[in-house]
């Protein structure tokens, strides 16, 4: 018998500023791995992720996450607008140790959703595994109200939250796209 491929295939974008942990957020999910030493994303790179998924109690499906982790540096804003067309999910990353990169989310938020103002946006919390936060949870959950979208704190390093953000979006993306499928009949 066959293998069934994907029921789902889903675009999601990885973006925030430089150095907000975005490349290890999408290296802990997909290798479960941690790389100490800062590398900038030049432009792009894309991760696959196959999963099986429980939809609902007793149902599960396949589903594949083709993962775009976007250069957050000033320079790649024309490229990383055309590559945010078509995504079904972003996650928008902030460092708590860090303000300015907080401060962003915001313009973040408005540059993605003028491209795709129907997806899923999960507001991402990074390395809350450190002493030196400086940037309050309440803020998080004032901006994440503010918006009307998901908030969660993590921790690339240590891996905590990052499955649970993942599959918490992909869940809310299949469900949106199922009722939006429902209303056309």
């Amino acid at each position: 018998m066959e293998e069934e491929g994907p029921k789902y295939v889903l675009k999601m974008v990885a973006l925030g500023d430089g150095a907000v942990g975005k490349t290890s957020c999408i290296m802990r999910y997909t290798e479960d791995s941690f790389g100490e030493k800062y590398k900038a994303t030049i432009g792009t790179n894309i991760a696959l992720k196959n999963i099986d998924v429980e939809v609902r109690k007793g149902e599960v499906v396949k589903a594949q996450i083709v993962l775009w982790d976007l250069a957050g540096q000033p320079t790649y804003k024309d490229l990383r607008s055309r590559y945010m067309v078509g995504s079904s999910i972003a996650f928008l990353v902030y460092d708590v140790t860090r303000p300015s990169t907080f401060l962003n989310v915001a313009e973040w938020y408005r540059n993605f959703t003028t491209v795709c103002p129907h997806a899923v946006i999960i507001l991402v919390a990074n390395k809350v595994d450190r002493d030196d936060q400086a940037v309050p949870r309440e803020a998080g959950e004032m901006v994440s109200r503010w918006l009307d979208i998901e908030w969660i704190e993590t921790s690339a390093k240590t891996g905590a939250n990052v499955e649970k953000m993942f599959t918490k979006s992909v869940l809310m993306t299949i469900h949106k796209e199922d009722e939006r499928l429902a209303r056309k009949f």
